[in-house]
Order: structure tokens, then sequence, then C-alpha cells
């Protein structure tokens, strides 16, 4: 039996055509694809202290909750947020000192005005 030439080319033809357009389609979702990681890397915070990059776990929390607090700083990376909250930490056993010597102070004043009026 002999084959039917017509045919043949035509299938020959249609199998190019379907294999060029699947290379096609696979090229575009590359591009798309590679798209997608370079707006998502243009997207990524940065830390405000120090300029790092945020890394895929920092940057979801930081998403999570945008309100700033005593101990979480969504802007900060964690290192810088480690450095904040330990001058935070030490501003306020800095304050504490103070209010103590006031109030060591304006105690011995009281005493010593007690003394004078008596």
């Amino acid at each position: 039996m002999i084959g039917n030439l017509r045919r043949d080319a035509a299938l020959a033809r249609q199998a190019e055509r379907m294999t060029a357009q699947q290379e096609e389609y696979q090229e575009q979702l590359r591009r798309a694809g590679e798209r997608k990681r370079v707006e998502r890397e243009a997207a990524r915070p940065v830390c405000a202290g120090c300029g790092t990059k945020f890394d895929n776990d920092r940057w979801s929390n930081a998403a999570a909750s945008r309100e700033r607090g005593h101990r979480w700083h969504p802007t900060l990376c964690e290192t810088c947020e480690e450095k904040a909250v330990a001058a935070a930490d030490q501003a306020e056993r800095d304050r504490s000192e103070v209010e103590a010597a006031a109030t060591a102070e304006n105690a011995r004043g009281w005493r010593r005005w007690a003394l004078r009026h008596d």
C-alpha cells in the first residue's frame, strides 16, 4: 500500500506548527515567570536602619503587622530590631534610674525642710 503523500506532508507541517507553538508558549511562560520574579524582588522591602533586603520570613511577618510596638519594628531587619529593642531597654533603665534618683532627692529635700521647720 502506498501512503498519501499530501496527507503525510500536511500532517508533518501541522506537527511542526504545533511544536513551534508549544515552544513559543513555553517561552512566554518563562518570560512571565521571570517578570514576576523581578517585580517581586523590586517590591521586597528593605530595612529602614541598614538598607538590607528582608528575607521571605521577615517580609511576610512585616506584611502581617504594619504597626510598630515596643518589641516589634516591621520596618527593621532582625539585627536592627534587636539593637532598637536593646536601646529601648537601656533608655527605660536610664529613665528608671533618673526617676529613682529624683525621688530620693525629693525625699531628702522634704526631710531637710521638715527638720528646719520643726
